[in-house]
């Protein structure tokens, strides 16, 4: 009994040892950073002011309550952004509400809030809220730039387009008493110029290995239902090389290993892709990114990507059916040219995430059972689903509403899983079901081995177990009728 005693005992005092180390490691990783990166933040000071940035979640249509997680594994990068753009005398807050509580009774003066998609007709709940406290609210993101009127009935101002660029007149403003309701970005200026975000201040929460770093920005391409093509037209602006460099450097200070390079298409410029995988070779890290399907055409950048350290490119298949790709404005690709294009990102030794849409107005009930073939035949790993959805602010949402087949402007309904349109060859009904079909499919125990054991990727056995732990993930999120990829 003893002898079990003591043995407990340095069990316990090695699990101390251990997390004291993880501490202290961590301490002198974040004044290493701050050091390096922003000095003043080292200083004890009184602040002006102070500054929360709120990153807000989706809301369960089964519960209506936000929808949270143990951890965050790839948080946003804007809030930390715009932290590194705040002056030093601001004292500035993050919160995830994915992971954490908005902290309704805070003591800021400002509050910031960005929301991806509809999570901003959640957001607009908590910052009627805070109004009512006595708060100044400030609301920005891809979906308050599209609807910039909803937002102003919730927020005393709103950001459309970039923040970064209006970021500074915005707080002056506010210290001066002149805010303005409207503050809009040139989204002709440069992609440069940014500081390093504040990944010190990420590194504190619940996150997982992954952190964001920002590449570029827009998309050539015109695909009618595409968000970021309804803020950009048809713009595609790249930072500098060295800046991401720089950031992807800062992060691994911080310890982490694993990149989200932020770009909605990283291959669109050929040459500057090129420049930037080449400079990321000698840095020793694991990248993810989303891309079009156009740089499965070039197979020597695929391999300089793979040499660089990417393990896993996102795409928008969109559909097996080339007629709804056609029907949306998505001509540069073809669906029969799918398997070959997956065939030659495999021999590339990239892993694949895909995206697919279903209920576009060439499908039929056909399409469910194409798309589950489609997914399971090619083995991808990381499939995500959406029901079409006219998006306000897209020519999809436009085009769809002088048809008169909108169903409802309850937007809190544009959740990705839920048809709010009058479909071409089908009902409403038979979209959702057949969008539930699919995942459950997709995402049942056997597939999801099948998918993640028998891909023609040959990766180390922690990736697989990561690909896997994200299928549960996935898979956790379908049984509970939320829409994967969007948390």
């Amino acid at each position: 009994m003893q002898s079990f005693f003591w043995t407990l005992l340095g069990v316990a005092a090695l699990i101390a040892g251990v997390w004291a180390w993880r501490t202290a490691l961590r301490e002198r990783r974040r004044r290493a950073f701050l050091a390096r990166h922003y000095p003043d933040r080292l200083e004890k000071r009184r602040y002006a002011h102070k500054l929360l940035i709120i990153s807000s979640t989706l809301k369960s249509k089964e519960t209506g309550l936000p929808v949270k997680q143990r951890m965050l594994y790839a948080p946003g990068l804007a809030p930390a952004l715009l932290a590194g753009l705040t002056p030093s005398d601001w004292d500035v807050e993050l919160c995830y509400e994915t992971i954490e509580d908005v902290p309704l009774d805070t003591d800021a003066d400002l509050v910031a809030v960005t929301a991806m998609g509809y999570a901003l007709w959640h957001a607009f709940d908590f910052m009627d809220e805070f109004r009512r406290r006595g708060k100044t609210v400030i609301c920005g993101g891809p979906m308050a730039s599209l609807v910039p009127d909803e937002a102003l009935k919730h927020a005393d101002a709103v950001c459309i387009g970039e923040a970064e660029s209006q970021w500074q007149t915005i707080l002056r403003d506010y210290e001066n008493g002149v805010l303005k309701p409207r503050y809009e970005s040139n989204l002709d200026q440069a992609c440069e110029g940014l500081p390093v975000p504040r990944y010190d201040l990420i590194a504190e929460k619940r996150v997982g290995p992954i952190v964001a770093v920002l590449v570029g920005r827009g998309c050539p391409h015109s695909c009618e239902y595409c968000s970021i093509f309804a803020v950009y037209k048809n713009r595609y602006k790249r930072r500098t090389v060295d800046e991401v460099v720089r950031d992807v450097e800062a992060a691994k200070g911080l310890g982490f290993r694993e990149i989200l390079m932020v770009d909605d298409n990283i291959g669109a410029d050929f040459r500057t892709a090129k420049q930037l995988f080449e400079a990321l070779i000698p840095l020793g890290i694991r990248w993810v990114g989303q891309c079009a399907l156009t740089i499965l055409r070039r197979p020597d950048l695929l391999e300089l990507a793979r040499q660089s350290g990417c393990s896993t490119l996102s795409f928008g298949f969109e559909t097996v059916n080339t007629a709804s790709l056609h029907a949306h404005d998505k001509t540069f690709v073809k669906a029969e040219d799918y398997d070959e294009m997956l065939a030659t990102l495999a021999k590339a030794g990239i892993n694949v995430s895909s995206e697919m849409i279903l209920g576009m107005d060439g499908d039929t009930q056909e399409t469910f059972e194409a798309t589950i073939d489609f997914v399971m035949r090619n083995k991808i790993t990381l499939p995500r689903f959406y029901v079409l959805t006219p998006i306000p602010g897209t020519p999809l949402f436009e085009r769809m509403r002088r048809e008169g087949k909108i169903l409802t402007y309850d937007y809190n309904e544009y959740n990705g899983a839920t048809c709010v349109y009058q479909p071409k060859r089908l009902t409403p009904d038979q979209v959702e079901d057949g969008y539930w079909r699919v995942y459950n499919e997709v995402f049942k125990l056997s597939n999801i081995l099948k998918r993640c054991f028998t891909s023609r990727i040959r990766t180390n056995v922690a990736f697989v177990l990561f690909l896997l732990g994200v299928n549960l993930a996935y898979r956790s999120q379908v049984r509970k009728r939320i829409c994967p990829g969007l948390v």
